[in-house]
């Protein structure tokens, strides 16, 4: 059966979904101008990846990539596109560049440390691209420990120059985006030492190429790290400093400056709270990002498992049956979707709670900061990690065909796989929740109330009463949160008696509470997602709509709650509950067997944008693979191999 009898199985309006499903992912774009820019973006050669790119080397893929960059760059500008709508072409080609991490990166950190005087002088040159920067925090010997970075910036009180330098070999920067060929600026991140007096980390824009010939700058080494698992059109760099003098006006003033005497003057007391308040954003953004490459396999795979046909069906013996009829392959896929539509909606609330986080931090109130920290660090540590681990389900659903970079599953793998690292390390971020957590049930006896996200843990633990109905959301959202409330209580338990064993807290969490804390989250962040999802389902006016997607949450909390149900069992849920649990999920997986194909096809991804040879719109995938490997392949370029003339035939 072709993907056209398949869509017409859907029962409900795929683009009426796309239309919902838009507002979320872009809040101030309407679904006909996303329709309007992809519809440009794809027919634009040097935007989209060709299959090509699969046999490329390394040199090749950079050289595409600075081509992407520019293009994107390019088609920004002449299609007006604001900074939300500017964000689809990342989720139809989502390529890390130089020059995406020029804008993502390099362009929001410099608005954010930069003072007004100084934005005067650089917002123009960096937005039209006549200087191409890059974020240097990152080093040989220091990622997530900010305060243990050994790049220094030397402040000469009599030359009024700050002094670059690179003491050690583990000070180089290192793995930092854009920089390897193309930035000609870093915002580096040094310590700052005035008479000898070390101040900390602070930021600094250095020139590190010359403007007209590219080359490196005297005191300045400067090169790419080398072939990477992954994102190889991303020119991670290294830079070291050795004695490189700068002018005093190259340090980012917004918080603090060094005035003309040398004296450090701070100008905003809420230095760190603001800066802390953008690695939150970080984290927001990253977790709202985390829909799209799942998104993307699910999609390859889905089409693909309605087409690929294996062994005989046992109800008609003389015809093969359809991967997606197989029910472990639906319980795969299709949890898999369930989690894209749970990240989407989930967003969306955690998009708005940072806006209103960001508004009271305006008007110096900082009392959601707090929430926000816990949030984005769970749903950023868990989210990523879910994702990565969801698109490689995805390739492996595709069997031996899964593993062909034609698929164009493996390619998302390996890009998205370094979210699970950057902007902070997932263990340590969920680590960070924790710790902050344990601090706020300590504080419960002394009248302190949780935030409102968390507030029933405060709460008693809920009890089970009754024979409940397996799929209410209302039940699952309890058992979500029975879950939470023990684990919790319980790591918070453990804590103090440590502590009143006279163990350090420090040496507690890294010594005794590392693993169970991170256990103990993992309910709390499905309770927070699933409580964002079932609103978002409650709140679906279309009936076809509504029981679609409500089928996918149905599958995400009982595929997460089936993971504890030693523990439900533990908290009073009776074992026949948890049958039924099971019972229903299977019956929702095959409900939702008709309307895979429209769950995906809502998200409209064209054919430039997956680049695959097995999740094609037309369904006609095995004369793309041989087109594909005879064609496009330079193994195949001549007919006789030039190592086997080489090497083995004179031996044969």
């Amino acid at each position: 059966m072709g993907l056209e009898e398949e869509r017409k199985k859907v029962t409900f309006n795929v683009e009426k979904l796309g239309d919902i499903l838009i507002p979320q992912i872009l809040p101030n774009t309407t679904a006909s101008r996303v329709r309007e820019i992809t519809q440009k973006a794809i027919k634009n050669p040097d935007l989209y990846f060709p299959l090509q790119r699969y046999s490329e080397n390394r040199e090749d893929t950079i050289d595409r990539g600075l081509r992407h960059g520019l293009a994107m760059k390019n088609f920004i500008k002449s299609e007006k596109l604001s900074r939300e709508e500017s964000r689809i072409l990342l989720s139809l080609f989502p390529e890390l560049t130089s020059i995406v991490l020029h804008y993502e990166f390099f362009l929001p950190s410099f608005e954010l440390q930069a003072s007004e005087s100084q934005k005067a002088e650089m917002m123009e040159k960096i937005m039209n691209l006549e200087i191409i920067g890059c974020y240097a925090q990152t080093e040989l010997g220091h990622g997530s420990n900010i305060r243990g970075i050994e790049t220094e910036a030397i402040y000469d009180v009599e030359n009024e120059t700050f002094v670059m330098n690179s003491p050690t070999v583990t000070s180089a920067k290192w793995w930092i985006g854009g920089l390897g060929v193309a930035a000609t600026h870093a915002l580096v991140v040094a310590k700052l030492f005035i008479k000898n007096q070390d101040y900390g980390p602070h930021t600094f824009l250095i020139q590190i190429r010359d403007m007209k010939t590219h080359e490196p700058l005297c005191g300045v080494t400067v090169g790419d790290i080398g072939p990477k698992f992954g994102t190889n059109a991303n020119d991670n760099g290294f830079l070291i400093f050795d004695h490189m003098r700068v002018p005093r006006e190259c340090m980012l003033t917004r918080f603090a400056r060094v005035n003309e005497n040398g004296d450090y003057e701070i100008l905003n007391p809420n230095a760190l709270k603001i800066l802390y308040s953008s690695m939150v954003k970080a984290r927001v953004l990253i977790f709202g990002d985390s829909w799209y490459s799942m998104a993307h396999a699910a999609t390859i795979a889905i089409r693909y498992s309605l087409i690929r046909e294996q062994f005989p069906d046992h109800e008609n013996p003389s015809k093969e049956r359809q991967l997606i009829d197989y029910q472990i392959q639906r319980s795969k896929l299709f949890t898999v979707l369930s989690l894209v539509y749970a990240n989407i909606f989930a967003r969306t609330a955690l998009s708005q709670k940072y806006q209103e986080c960001e508004l009271k931090m305006q008007n110096d109130d900082d009392s959601m900061l707090g929430e926000m920290h816990i949030l984005s660090s769970l749903y950023k540590g868990f989210a990523t990690a879910i994702a990565a681990e969801s698109v490689e389900m995805c390739r492996r659903s595709c069997g031996g065909h899964g593993y062909s970079m034609y698929s164009g599953i493996p390619i998302v793998y390996t890009m998205y796989i370094p979210a699970c690292t950057y902007e902070g390390d997932n263990s340590i971020l969920i680590l960070q929740a924790a710790k902050f957590i344990t601090a706020l049930l300590r504080n419960l006896g002394k009248g302190k109330k949780l935030p409102n996200k968390f507030a029933f843990l405060a709460e008693p633990i809920p009890v089970f009463n009754g024979i409940p109905d397996a799929a209410c959301p209302a039940f699952h959202q309890k058992c979500f949160q029975a879950l939470a409330h023990f684990k919790l209580h319980r790591l918070a338990q453990k804590e103090q008696k440590l502590i009143a064993s006279g163990i350090a807290k420090e040496k507690i969490w890294t010594d005794a509470l590392q693993v169970e804390a991170i256990e103990a989250c993992e309910p709390l962040y499905h309770a927070s997602i699933h409580e964002d999802f079932a609103r978002a389902v409650e709140n679906l006016v279309d009936p076809d709509i509504k029981q679609a997607v409500e089928n996918l949450r149905q599958i995400y909390a009982v595929s997460k709650l089936e993971k504890f149900s030693g523990i439900l069992l533990r908290v009073g849920l009776v074992p026949d509950i948890l049958e039924k649990m099971k019972d229903t999920l299977i019956q929702v997986l095959n409900r939702v067997r008709n309307d895979a194909i429209g769950l995906v096809e809502t998200f409209e991804f064209s054919d430039e944008a997956l680049c695959s040879v097995i999740g094609r719109k037309d369904g006609n995938i095995y004369p793309a693979m041989i087109d594909a490997s005879k064609n496009l392949n330079p193994i195949n370029k001549e007919k006789v191999f030039a190592g086997m003339q080489k090497y083995l035939r004179p031996k044969l």
